[in-house]
Parts: structure tokens; C-alpha cells; sequence
């Protein structure tokens, strides 16, 4: 699984070749500094305080040097957004994106990030404690899946942003693991009357993360899908093609692509199985920029 790992790194370091570093970084830039315990604290392009994990070498040397990642999600994201929007985010990781969107989405607006892997919910934690944003991030430590329950997650030791709930036998690779708490979106959040965006990147597990997010998606006419679409990753939970009729289904009709340059292409429903990695927009109707 590791040669996957570094395929899906390779894709991510392709939208960070040829960015302009100087439109995204502050003029003066401070260095990375380490705290101990394997964690350090950086600045991102967008002047964020961010925690990181230093035993990490998927998305830590880029942001603690460069101070940027996936910049390509992050200026979708941000064209999507308006102040006051209501955000869900499964996957938040170390949480370079959440904190851009909590940027977005104002004082007046809200953020829930889900996060499975505890170790990333603890330095998540303390960046939105540091840039101030606790008025508008609420962080959820737990799996977004389609039913309660515990799971096994298995995580890298250096590719934090890769841990996954386990589907039968693991990855040797993985050796790290611990028992997570598994809960529907629905559940946690009965009484949000909509969202905005929702935006996924959890290793293979967004379709339960959706399905368990079923009523909310029902009663945010106006949702928009930002997504990673991984069909191998996807697998796991059930056949790919079960889940795209599904998001068809809920009228999620419109799809785009973000390649790395941020450019965007048009995917037609009923093609989507075979795609190997890609990002992708699911709204009801066609996106207007």
C-alpha cells in the first residue's frame, strides 16, 4: 500500500510544481520551529498558524517550508465559500484546509471537521485554538460513517494524511492502530438545517461518510461535493458504482474534475467507477464561477 501512497503523493506534488510561491506566502517569512514531540509549528501561505507532525513527510516538509498544500482545493474551496456558509469536513487531518475555510466562512459561519486519527485531532485542535477560531470551528474526533459503532483505524508513522478505517486485513505497512469511535454525520449534527459544502478526503471511506450524512444532504438543496475520489480506496466500503447512482439519486447530477492546475472538466455520471484518483465537484445544478 505504500507504492499507492507515494503515486497519490506524487499527483499532490504536481499542483504545488510551477505555484507562485510569492503570490502565497507572507512577505516576510518566518521558519518552521520545532516544539519537540514530534511537533513543530509553521505558517501557512495564508498566514495561519498550523501544528504539524515532523515524523510526516506526505504534507509537513511542504507546508512547513513552503507554506502551502493542494493549493489547487484550497482556491475551489475558497471561490465556493462565502461568509456565513456552513462547512462539513471529513478528513481534516492537520487541518492546512480547515483553516483556510474557517477564514472564509467568517465569524458569522461554521465549520464541523471530523478527524479520525487522534494524534491529528490534537495538533488540529491547537491551531484553532491559536488562530483564534473556536468561535466558528467545532472539531469532531471520530470516523463519519454510516452507522455507530467502534473501528479499527490504521495510520503511516510518516504519511499522517493516509490512515483509514480498516476493511478486512490491513496494510502490513500500517503498523500503527487504534480503535475509533464510528458515528453518522446525521447523528451529530440533527438540528444543522443545512450546509454549504461539504468537503471529503478520508482515504476511501466517503461513501459511508455520505451515506451517513443522507438528511442533512436532503435538506441542503443548495449543497455542493468537494471530494477525493479514489475508486480502489472506495472499494473497500462497496462497489463504486453503487455509490455514484447513489449521489445521482440525491439529484447530484453535475460533475467536475479540479486537475492540479485548478482548471476544471466536465465528468458525466455513469463514467466515474474506473477513475484511479482524481478530485471532484457534485452540486445539483451546474456551477456558475
Amino acid at each position: 500500500m505504500i507504492n499507492a501512497i507515494k503515486t497519490r503523493l506524487t499527483r499532490r506534488l504536481k499542483a504545488l510544481r510551477g505555484t507562485a510561491l510569492a503570490e502565497n506566502l507572507p512577505p516576510s517569512r518566518p521558519p518552521c520551529c520545532y516544539l519537540g514531540d514530534q511537533r513543530a509549528l509553521a505558517v501557512t501561505g495564508g498566514g495561519h498558524k498550523i501544528f504539524l507532525d515532523t515524523r510526516d513527510v506526505g504534507l509537513t516538509p511542504h507546508i512547513a517550508l513552503d507554506g502551502i498544500w493542494e493549493v489547487h482545493i484550497e482556491k475551489l474551496v475558497r471561490r465556493l465559500l462565502r461568509p456565513a456558509a456552513t462547512v462539513v469536513e471529513v478528513g481534516a487531518n492537520m487541518g492546512y484546509h480547515t483553516l483556510s475555510m474557517a477564514e472564509a466562512v467568517g465569524p458569522t459561519g461554521r465549520v464541523h471537521a471530523f478527524e479520525a486519527n487522534p494524534r491529528m485531532v490534537a495538533l488540529l485542535r491547537d491551531s484553532i485554538a491559536v488562530n483564534g477560531y473556536d468561535d466558528r470551528v467545532t472539531l469532531h474526533l471520530l470516523a463519519a460513517m454510516d452507522a455507530p459503532g467502534s473501528l479499527s483505524f490504521a495510520t503511516h508513522p510518516s504519511h499522517a494524511g493516509s490512515g483509514y478505517v480498516v476493511r478486512g486485513v490491513p496494510a502490513a505497512d500500517f503498523t500503527e492502530h487504534v480503535t475509533v469511535e464510528g458515528a453518522r454525520i446525521d447523528d451529530r449534527l440533527p438540528d444543522l438545517p443545512e450546509v454549504d459544502l461539504f468537503r471529503l478526503d478520508c482515504e476511501g471511506s466517503e461513501p459511508p461518510a455520505l451515506r451517513g450524512a443522507e438528511g442533512l444532504l436532503r435538506r441542503s438543496r443548495d449543497a455542493v461535493i468537494v471530494t477525493e475520489w479514489g475508486s480502489g480506496m472506495m472499494s473497500r466500503h462497496g462497489p463504486v458504482a453503487e455509490h455514484e447512482a447513489w449521489l445521482g439519486g440525491l439529484g447530484f447530477v453535475h460533475c467536475l474534475e479540479v486537475d492540479s492546475q485548478g482548471s476544471l472538466h466536465r465528468r458525466e455520471l455513469g463514467t466515474l467507477s474506473d477513475v484511479v484518483l482524481a478530485d471532484l465537484v457534485f452540486s445539483r445544478r451546474p456551477l456558475v464561477f
